[in-house]
C-alpha cells in the first residue's frame, strides 16, 4: 500500500478482535520523500461503529524518519466488553499523515471482526399482578448485547395451574434494541378464603444471530429467566363468613367496598432536560401534554457564553496555525539568504533553479499565511467594534496595518479580552506581513542570480546522465539543513512545541462549538411533554432542568448522561476548527462566499 511519498505495511493486515482483551496492529511506515518528516499514526472508523478514540493508544505519538528510512507505529486497542461495539465484518482505516506537509496522507483499509457476546436483560412488567380470574402482563426483553438474537418464550408455573398464552413467542432481536411481548395469565380461582399467590417464570432460550452479520456465532448461550406472581383474589373472603350470621348488611357493603375500591393512580415515569450549557432563555416552543417527535425544537438559548468562547478558541487556533506557518518560512528565508550571502555565482544553475522554485512555493504558503492573518485581525477587529458604544474611527476605516497610536489606545485595555485580541492579531499580521515580503525578495534575488549564470540549466545532451528531480531537491535540502546540529535540533523541537499549541486550541475550539450547538435544546426520543420549568428571558446554569418529559412507549426516561452531542443543524453555519493553512483558506472562501449570497 503505498502513494508517491508513503508506503505503509499494516501486520496483521486482517483484525479479529474480541471485545475486553488487548489487540495490538503494527504499521510500518516507509517516508519516500526526499525531505525530514514526521507522520501520525490514527485508527478511523469504522463508519457504521467508530472505534472511539480513548480506547486507542498509539506508541510512538509521532514517527520521525529521514528520507528512504521506515520505522514502526504500535495501536494499541483496548475496547471494554461493555463497549457493545457492533458484532460483524467491519472495515477501519489506518491513517498515515505528515505533520509538516498536510498533502502528504494516505488511509489503508484494515478488516476487522468483532467478536459477538450475546447477552440479554428480562424483566416482567408488572412483577406482581393482582386479578380475579384473569390478569395481564408483560415480558419485556432488551438486547445488551452486541449482535442480534433470536428469542424463544416459554412459561411455567409450579402447580401446573396458570394457562398462559403469548401474542409472540419467536423474536428476532437486534442489538440495543427492546421488544415488549404481552403474556396472558388465566387460572381457577379460589371460591373461599383470603385469596392464593402463585409464582410462575417466563424462560426466553436465545439463539446468536453473528453468522446474519459476519461474525462466528456462541455455540451455545445460557437462557435467561424473569420470575413473577400472580395474586389470585378469591370470590368469597373466609373472614366475613365468620360475621355473616350476625353482620350481613355490614358485610354486603365491605365485599361492595373491596370489589369497587378506587384504583391507585399509575406512576409517570418522566425525567427532565437540560441544555448543557448556561446562558438566557431565548424561546420555549413546547406546551405540557404537548406531543413532540424525537429531534423536535424544545428550547433555545441566546447570548450565550459559549458563542463568545467559540469565537476567542477560533481566533487562537487561527493564530496557532498561522504562527507554525511562519516559523517555517523564516527558517527557510534564513537558510536561503545564508546561501545566498555566500559565494552564489558558483552554484550550479540546477541547484538555483530548485533553490527557485522552492522559494517560489513557499512565497505562495507566505502569501496564504498573511491572507489568513489579515481575516483574523479583520474578524478580531469587529468583535471589538460591535461590543464599543463609542467607536472609534478605525472601525469605519479598517486601516491594515492598524496604526501605532490605536494600538497603544488598545494596549491600556488590558482587561478587555477584546482589545487584547486585537492586539494580537495585529501583530500576528505584521509579522506575517514581513515574511511574506523577505521570502518574495530572496526569491526575486535568486531568480536574478540564476539570470546571470545564464538562465535555467539547458537539457542533458542526448544519452547523457541528467540529475533527477528527486536529487535536485535532495541537495537544496541538504544545503538548507547545513546549520549546526543543536540549531536544527531547536528548530524541530520548536515545531513540535506549536504543533502541540496548534492541538490544544483545535479541542478547545472543537468544544466550544459543541457548547454553541448545545444553545438548542431537542427531544432526544418521542416524549410527552409533563411541566415546561422555564420560560422565555430566563437565564439558567447548564445542569438546569428546563422541560420534564415522559416516553411515549411507556418505558422509563432516563436523561442522558454527559454532554450531550449537539445536533448537526444547531452548529454554526460553516464553523469549523481548522487543522491547516489550506483548511483555513478554504473555510474563508466558504464563508465569503455565504456572506456575498446573504
Amino acid at each position: 500500500m503505498t502513494t508517491a511519498t508513503i508506503q505503509v505495511h499494516v501486520e496483521p493486515d486482517h483484525l479479529a478482535l474480541i471485545l475486553g482483551e488487548r489487540a495490538s496492529i503494527e504499521v510500518e511506515v516507509f517516508n519516500g520523500s526526499p525531505i525530514v518528516d514526521e507522520f501520525r499514526v490514527d485508527l478511523i472508523g469504522p463508519f457504521v461503529d467508530p472505534i472511539r478514540p480513548e480506547w486507542v493508544t498509539t506508541q510512538p505519538r509521532t514517527l520521525a524518519l529521514f528520507p528512504n528510512t521506515s520505522g514502526v507505529v504500535v495501536l494499541t486497542l483496548d475496547i471494554p466488553a461493555a463497549s457493545q461495539l457492533l458484532a460483524g465484518r467491519h472495515v477501519a482505516g489506518i491513517r498515515i499523515r505528515s505533520t509538516t506537509e498536510a498533502a502528504h496522507a494516505f488511509v489503508a483499509e484494515l478488516p476487522i471482526t468483532v467478536s459477538s457476546q450475546p447477552a440479554i436483560a428480562l424483566h416482567m412488567d408488572p412483577q406482581s399482578v393482582v386479578g380475579g380470574g384473569e390478569a395481564e402482563a408483560s415480558v419485556v426483553a432488551r438486547n445488551l448485547g452486541n449482535v442480534p438474537v433470536n428469542l424463544w418464550f416459554s412459561a411455567t408455573d409450579p402447580s401446573n395451574a396458570i394457562t398462559f398464552s403469548m401474542e409472540d413467542t419467536e423474536v428476532l432481536l437486534p442489538p440495543d434494541q427492546e421488544v415488549r411481548v404481552p403474556v396472558g395469565l388465566k387460572a381457577r380461582r379460589p371460591l373461599l378464603g383470603t385469596g392464593v399467590v402463585r409464582p410462575y417464570s417466563i424462560t426466553a432460550e436465545l439463539e446468536d444471530r453473528a453468522g446474519d452479520v459476519g461474525a462466528e456465532a456462541t455455540p451455545f448461550v445460557e437462557a435467561v429467566r424473569a420470575e413473577a406472581t400472580f395474586g389470585q383474589r378469591a370470590r368469597i373472603n373466609g373472614r366475613i363468613l365468620t360475621m355473616i350470621g350476625f353482620m350481613l348488611p355490614v358485610a354486603a357493603i365491605l365485599i361492595a367496598a373491596f370489589i369497587l375500591r378506587p384504583q391507585t393512580d399509575p406512576v409517570i415515569l418522566s425525567g427532565p432536560l437540560t441544555f448543557g450549557v448556561a446562558g438566557v432563555v431565548d424561546r420555549v416552543e413546547v406546551r405540557p401534554n404537548e406531543f413532540v417527535l424525537a429531534g423536535q425544537r424544545l428550547a433555545s438559548m441566546r447570548g450565550t457564553d459559549a458563542e463568545i468562547a467559540f469565537q476567542s478558541a477560533s481566533l487562537e487556533l487561527r493564530r496557532a496555525i498561522v504562527d507554525l506557518e511562519g516559523m517555517q518560512t523564516q527558517k527557510l528565508v534564513a537558510d536561503a539568504e545564508a546561501l545566498l550571502g555566500e559565494d552564489a555565482n558558483t552554484a550550479p544553475p540546477e541547484f538555483l533553479q530548485a533553490l527557485l522554485e522552492q522559494l517560489q512555493a513557499s512565497v505562495e504558503s507566505a502569501r496564504a499565511v498573511s491572507s489568513t492573518a489579515l481575516t483574523g485581525l479583520s474578524d478580531s477587529l469587529g468583535r471589538y467594534c460591535e461590543g464599543t458604544a463609542s467607536p472609534p474611527p478605525e472601525c469605519a476605516s479598517q486601516p491594515v496595518p492598524l496604526p501605532a497610536e490605536f494600538i497603544t489606545l488598545l494596549t491600556t485595555e488590558a482587561t478587555n479580552p477584546l482589545a487584547v485580541a486585537v492586539v494580537d492579531a495585529n501583530a500576528n499580521y505584521r509579522s506575517a506581513a514581513a515574511t511574506l515580503q523577505s521570502v518574495q525578495r530572496l526569491a526575486e534575488q535568486t531568480e536574478m542570480v540564476l539570470t546571470a549564470a545564464g538562465g535555467p540549466p539547458e537539457p542533458a545532451p542526448e544519452g547523457a546522465p541528467e540529475p533527477t528531480e528527486d536529487e535536485i531537491n535532495a541537495e537544496v535540502v541538504a544545503a538548507l539543513a547545513a546549520a549546526s546540529a543543536q540549531e536544527q535540533t531547536e528548530y524541530e523541537l520548536s515545531l513540535l512545541e506549536q504543533q502541540a499549541v496548534i492541538a490544544e486550541a483545535q479541542l478547545a475550539c472543537r468544544t466550544a462549538l459543541a457548547d454553541v450547538g448545545r444553545t438548542v435544546l431537542r427531544a432526544p426520543v418521542d416524549v410527552i411533554v409533563i411541566e415546561v420549568l422555564v420560560t422565555a428571558g430566563a437565564e439558567v446554569e447548564g445542569d438546569a432542568p428546563i422541560v420534564v418529559v415522559e416516553r411515549t412507549d411507556g418505558r422509563v426516561f432516563t436523561p442522558p448522561g454527559g454532554n450531550r452531542a449537539p445536533a448537526t443543524e444547531d452548529l454554526p453555519a460553516g464553523a469549523t476548527c481548522p487543522g491547516s493553512i489550506e483548511e483555513i483558506t478554504v473555510s474563508d472562501a466558504a464563508a465569503a462566499s455565504a456572506a456575498s449570497k446573504g
